[in-house]
């Protein structure tokens, strides 16, 4: 294995951090995106033991003139794999609604082992204007909360128990 002096790995890392900036400033947009918006990501396991699921819960997080909520839910299923898609849709003025939906993955070659319980766990996150009213995460077509905009701060809450 070759050695290096510390000066030049600290000129490496100083190159990387200058290269790296530069690189961030003309990737960035200069606009913010307009929301509503919303991302998700999940995995699939198998159930551990002494672990309970379905599990969720919701947080609130105010930032100016956006909002965003972070979604969380574990949950059990049928099928080796699920597919989650995820829209947020205006309902009413100020009224929005994030419709969570499963469907088995048909493209999944999963196979878990007799002993195995598939489990998903999914993250979400969707950003709504700061002057909403009320946010209702839906889950396969289950209303799982509704958080009014009552102008106070950040706020946790579990879903489950």
């Amino acid at each position: 294995m070759p050695s290096y002096s510390m000066t030049a790995l600290v000129a490496v890392f100083l190159v990387g951090l200058v290269l790296g900036g530069v690189g961030v400033t003309f990737v960035t947009p200069t606009e913010t995106a307009s929301s509503p918006t919303s991302s998700i990501a999940a995995a699939t396991g198998c159930l551990v033991d002494g672990e309970t699921a379905p599990s969720s819960w919701a947080v609130r997080m105010p930032a100016g003139e956006q909002t965003s909520f972070a979604f969380n839910r574990t949950f059990t299923h049928d099928t080796p794999s699920v597919r989650i898609d995820g829209d947020v849709e205006m309902v009413a003025d100020g009224e929005y609604v994030y419709h969570l939906t499963t469907s088995p993955d048909e493209d999944s070659e999963k196979t878990p082992s007799e002993d195995c319980t598939p489990r998903t766990t999914m993250d979400a996150v969707v950003t709504i204007p700061s002057d909403y009213e009320t946010f209702t995460v839906t889950f396969d077509g289950e209303a799982m909360v509704t958080i009014e905009n009552d102008g106070s701060g950040p706020l946790f809450r579990s879903l489950e128990g």
